[in-house]
């Protein structure tokens, strides 16, 4: 769905801080995410740019986290 909404918005460029693997260790479980859907949303004009301030978003899940903010998924 998220791949469909992004084309659909019309954004030009997204922007990621914390990566899979730091949601990850949390909790979170985005589900599969395939390399050729990144490829495939760069090949109709949209940039990605991934681990953008990744630390500065790995201290805000463990705040999240901390705080006691539920883990839908969990």
């Amino acid at each position: 769905m998220c791949l469909g909404a992004s084309l659909w918005s019309g954004v030009a460029r997204i922007v990621t801080g914390a990566l899979r693997e730091d949601a990850a260790s949390l909790g979170f479980d985005e589900g599969p995410v395939f390399e050729e859907s990144h490829c495939y949303l760069e090949s109709r004009g949209v940039e990605i740019a991934r681990g953008v301030l990744r630390e500065e978003a790995r201290v805000v899940l463990a705040l999240y986290q901390e705080r006691g903010g539920p883990i839908y998924n969990g």
